[in-house]
């Protein structure tokens, strides 16, 4: 019985998977023990849980943004010196002992039911080490909005897209314009040199119901945020650079799909790939531009 207890255990600490669905403290605590997990070419800790096709399931919507900037701006990591951050900092240094980590690990937290700081302490070959993690509930499930260690956030990056690749150089100034045509979609963004987008969207969905909106939208740190208020119910698209340069488009609360769309479209996770982007100069300026 303690031989499969045993293998049973080192299953649990092995498994790749820690469900959005766990505590805070359950997915930090699963971040570091996983390192000790026999290699075998699948990331462990905090890469897991950041990389591309999974930090949606993880990550606050702030910090995908963050994340999916620094993507971009680093070439998915092949040249850091042109990234926000390197990732890698839940551990000090350039190396670590796992089997030392999860020997030494204490995970406490604190918090109520939409809030939580989990810290993480440690030694390192010897050395204490404190991160820490911020929880918040989004889409009724626990994501991370911040990690740091004493005197450093990640939330204080300002990490603003580079203007050498693709639609991330928008929000960096200068003037730029970008197209996509997709079947019936028609999406253009042009961006003036103080890096405000001005841009018009047209997209035709399920059984002929289609979103139709335009305006100003400002820069921030990983594209733009359209806000309005004419339709009575407060609207906050945001033009998120996805990190292959497209963009993809965000309304959270579908506040913006209520007035421009119809009933079967939506403009929440509508993207718009780098392949799909065109030479804006082939297209007919609509009037409004």
């Amino acid at each position: 019985m303690a031989r499969v207890l045993g293998w049973i255990a080192l299953l649990v600490l092995a498994g790749l998977a820690p469900a959005s669905a766990q505590s805070p403290e359950e997915i930090v605590r699963w971040m570091y023990t996983s390192l000790s997990a026999p290699p075998d070419g699948t990331a462990r800790g905090l890469a897991y849980l950041t990389a591309p096709e999974r930090r949606r399931d993880y990550l606050s919507r702030d910090l995908v943004q963050l994340y999916d900037t620094n993507d971009v701006n680093s070439d998915h990591g092949n040249n850091l010196a042109t990234g926000c951050f390197e990732p890698g900092f839940e551990i000090p240094g350039n190396d670590y002992d796992a089997a030392e980590i999860a020997r030494s690990l204490n995970v406490t937290a604190e918090g109520d039911t939409t809030r939580q700081r989990v810290t993480a302490q440690f030694t390192s070959f010897g050395k204490p080490a404190l991160i820490y993690f911020d929880f918040v509930v989004e889409d009724g499930f626990w994501r991370i909005e911040n990690m740091g260690y004493p005197g450093w956030d990640i939330s204080d990056i300002d990490c603003a897209p580079r203007s050498t690749t693709g639609a991330s150089g928008a929000a960096g100034g200068g003037g730029a314009s970008y197209c996509y045509r997709r079947d019936a979609d028609d999406f253009r963004v042009y961006v003036d040199a103080g890096g405000v987008a001005d841009f018009r969207l047209e997209s035709w969905q399920a059984n002929g119901h289609s979103c139709f909106v335009q305006g100003k939208a400002q820069p921030n740190a990983s594209g733009w945020t359209y806000r309005d208020q004419s339709g009575g119910q407060p609207c906050q698209l945001a033009l998120g650079i996805t990190p292959e340069g497209g963009i993809r488009l965000s309304d959270a609360d579908h506040a913006c799909k209520m007035t421009s769309c119809g009933q079967r479209a939506v403009l929440d996770g509508l993207t718009f790939t780098r392949a799909e982007q065109v030479d804006c100069t082939t297209l007919p300026p609509p009037a409004q531009y």
